[in-house]
């Protein structure tokens, strides 16, 4: 498939059938979409009193938190990397 072609893909999320458009491999969106599901049928499981909306707003703070975590321990390694690399060049 070539860069930066546009693929259209159908994701159910919650039930609900939703084409996403996006560069990425049909295979990898469809792997978003059901993320995304699973992350708000967790979140439904635990509160089901909660609209749609309330869980899809949700799972949006949890998958936010999920990523501040990540690019956090990212940052974290990268700047590890950095020290060890200049221990090892200075070592020389």
């Amino acid at each position: 498939m070539a860069e930066g072609t546009l693929n259209k893909v159908s994701v159910r999320i919650m039930g609900e059938d939703y084409v996403v458009k996006g560069k990425s491999t049909p295979e990898h969106i469809k792997r978003l979409g059901s993320y995304v599901d699973s992350v708000m049928a967790e979140i439904r499981q635990s509160n089901p009193y909660l609209s749609t909306m309330q869980v899809a707003i949700l799972a949006a703070v949890n998958i936010s938190a999920e990523l501040f975590r990540v690019k956090a321990d990212y940052e974290e390694l990268l700047e590890l990397l950095q020290e060890t690399g200049a221990e090892i060049a200075g070592g020389d």
